[in-house]
């Protein structure tokens, strides 16, 4: 079966377009495609972790991934460019005994991000997975309601879990800090199909942005039902090449009053009020 899903993800059978929205895209082979995490900060209960794109279209104001980029030009213009792994299926097929290994997708980079639309690179790694009779136990992270295209082959997992990033609750937050993201009503909704379709979820308050009705915030949460809630405030560090917040985030962040003191009171408020978080 492994030999037939190596040729689901051809450069030549499928369209890698020069531009998605703002981000200029471009094909790469990578030299690996698993990074082993074991014990390794605030991933480190997972295996390995497991990036299609390196790159994100969704380019959000505070993400932490552009600080590890080595290249300045490529980290100052994060969120306008977008390298596809073009081939990461060979990669996984080469790699032995994956069965029971605890597997994020993705670390540093959305797995469902607009460039999936066109070139399925994503769908085409899912397809090589489920298919391993060495499966390994998949956990997905993304913030795009792309990811219900795919509910036909989480299906077919012994063990897959989709959380999605939900890091606010109005609109109008969503659109100052990460105006290149789904609306927070099209990612609630698609935790709902996810979870009416018998898959596992997450909800990833992360980084927590300002909330207008932590109250409000709490039901919408709880009705969810989900498997796992976790919140955090903006990463900081002075390290290089360490999880960070970009400048343009702390800044909104500051002009909102949204301070670490109402992140700690929002988060007590919903642990209080929402069961599992």
């Amino acid at each position: 079966m492994s030999t037939i899903q190596t040729s689901l993800f051809e450069l030549s059978q499928i369209s890698v377009p020069p531009k998605v929205g703002r981000a200029f895209v471009r094909s790469i082979e990578a030299s690996s495609i698993l990074t082993a995490t074991k014990g390794k900060g605030k991933i480190g209960d997972f295996d390995y972790s497991l990036n299609p794109y390196r790159g994100c279209g969704f380019g959000c104001s505070y993400c932490y991934a552009a600080f590890f980029v080595p290249e300045d030009i490529q980290r100052d213009a994060w969120g306008e460019w977008v390298e596809v792994k073009e081939n990461a299926v060979a990669l996984l097929t080469k790699q032995k005994d994956l069965g029971g290994k605890k597997v994020l997708m993705s670390s540093a980079t959305d797995p469902y991000q607009p460039v999936e639309a066109a070139c399925g690179l994503t769908r085409s790694i899912m397809e090589h997975l489920v298919n391993r009779p060495d499966q390994p136990d998949l956990v997905i992270q993304t913030r795009s309601p792309l990811v219900t295209r795919d509910i036909d082959l989480f299906r077919q997992f012994r063990s897959v879990r989709v959380n999605m990033t939900v890091s606010t609750d109005s609109d109008a937050i969503r659109k100052k800090f990460e105006p290149g993201c789904a609306s927070i009503e099209r990612r609630l909704q698609a935790l709902r199909d996810l979870k009416e379709a018998g898959i596992s979820i997450g909800v990833s308050i992360a980084p927590m942005l300002p909330i207008e009705d932590p109250i409000g915030f709490a039901r919408t949460l709880k009705a969810l039902a989900a498997d796992r809630y976790w919140t955090v405030y903006f990463h900081s560090s002075d390290r290089k090449f360490a999880s960070n917040t970009g400048k343009k985030a702390i800044d909104y962040a500051r002009e909102m009053g949204w301070t670490e003191a109402r992140f700690r009171r929002t988060k007590e408020l919903l642990k209080h009020l929402v069961p599992g978080f």
